[in-house]
C-alpha cells in the first residue's frame, strides 16, 4: 500500500513528478518577482605566483588539529596506516588555509612501495630523495626501504618527513610549485640559478612541515616533545644544492614550528644566503 504524506509530497517535487501550477492573480495583488538565477559559483584555481602569492601573505595560520595515530610500526601495514592516518591530519590542518585564500584542494594519494616510475617520472635516486613528491597525479611516495634505512623507527622523523612531501603537495595545490618550476626552466640545466630556485622550493617545504608539526602539538597522539623532536629531525639530513645547508634546514624547519605563519615560510623573498 503506497501512504503518500508530506514527506512523498515534498520528494516528488524536487524531483519533478508534480506539476507545477502556474500563480494566479488575485485583484490588487501583484505577483511576487522570481529569484533571478545565480551565476554558478567558479571553482578556486592555482595562482602561479611566488613571493607575492596570496597563500604567503601574512595572518595565514593553521588551526589546531588533533591527530590520532595508529602505533607505529616497520611493517608495510604498520607504516601505511601510521601515515595514512596522519595525512588526513595534515589535510584537517591545511584544507582551511588553502579554503581561506581562496585556493584549491584535493588530498593527495600515498605510495609506499617507492615504484620504479611515476607520472613525474624514474623515481629520484636514494642518494637524492628519501621521499618524494609527484604534483602530476599528487602522490606522496614514502618508499619503506628508503624510509627504515635513513630514519629507522623514529616516528617523529617520519612524521616530519611525510609533512615535508606534504608542504610540497600545498605548493602543488596553491601554484606555487608549477611556478617556481617555471622559474627554474629560465636557467639553464644545473645552474647556481636553478639550485637556488630548487633550494627556495625544499626548504619553504621544511617550514609547512614545522607549522603542522605546531598545530598539532600537544593534542591526541602528538606530545609537544614529539612535535619538537620532529622540527628538530632535519639536522639528520645531509646537505646538497637543491636542499641547502643542515643549518639551513634546522632554521627553516623550525621556523615553521615556532611562527605558525605562512608569511614566515616565504622563501622566495629572502637573501640567497639564508637559503644556501
Amino acid at each position: 500500500m503506497l501512504v503518500v504524506g508530506l514527506g512523498a509530497f515534498s520528494a516528488l517535487a524536487a524531483v519533478g513528478v508534480l506539476k507545477r501550477i502556474p500563480p494566479r492573480r488575485v485583484a490588487g495583488v501583484p505577483l511576487a518577482a522570481e529569484a533571478p538565477a545565480q551565476p554558478p559559483v567558479a571553482a578556486p584555481k592555482p595562482v602561479y605566483e611566488l613571493g607575492t602569492h596570496p597563500l604567503l601573505s601574512p595572518g595565514v595560520p593553521l588551526v589546531p588539529v588533533t591527530c590520532v595515530l595508529p602505533e607505529f610500526g616497520r611493517s608495510a601495514a604498520a607504516l601505511t596506516a601510521y601515515y595514512q592516518a596522519a595525512i588526513g591530519c595534515l589535510d584537517a590542518a591545511w584544507q582551511p588555509t588553502l579554503a581561506n585564500a581562496s585556493l584549491p584542494f584535493i588530498p593527495p594519494v600515498l605510495d609506499v612501495t617507492g615504484t620504479a616510475s611515476t607520472a613525474c617520472g624514474a623515481r629520484p635516486p636514494r642518494e637524492q630523495a628519501t621521499a618524494f613528491y609527484c604534483g602530476a597525479d599528487h602522490t606522496l611516495t614514502m618508499p619503506r626501504d628508503r624510509m627504515l634505512a635513513d630514519v629507522g623507527s623514529r616516528a617523529s622523523g617520519h612524521l616530519a618527513v611525510l609533512a615535508h612531501e606534504y608542504g610540497h603537495h600545498v605548493q602543488s595545490q596553491s601554484g606555487i610549485l608549477r611556478a617556481a618550476q617555471t622559474e627554474e626552466k629560465g636557467h639553464p640545466k644545473g645552474s647556481s640559478a636553478e639550485q637556488e630556485m630548487s633550494r627556495r622550493v625544499e626548504l619553504q617545504a621544511n617550514c609547512f612541515s614545522g607549522m603542522f608539526l605546531a598545530a598539532a602539538a600537544g593534542r591526541g597522539s602528538i606530545t609537544k616533545a614529539f612535535a619538537k623532536t620532529g622540527s628538530d629531525s632535519f639536522r639528520n639530513t645531509v646537505a646538497d644544492s637543491t636542499h641547502g645547508t643542515v643549518a639551513n634546514q634546522v632554521k627553516w624547519g623550525s621556523t615553521g614550528y615556532r611562527s605558525n605563519d605562512t608569511a614566515a615560510c616565504n622563501t622566495f623573498v629572502v637573501p640567497a644566503a639564508d637559503v644556501g
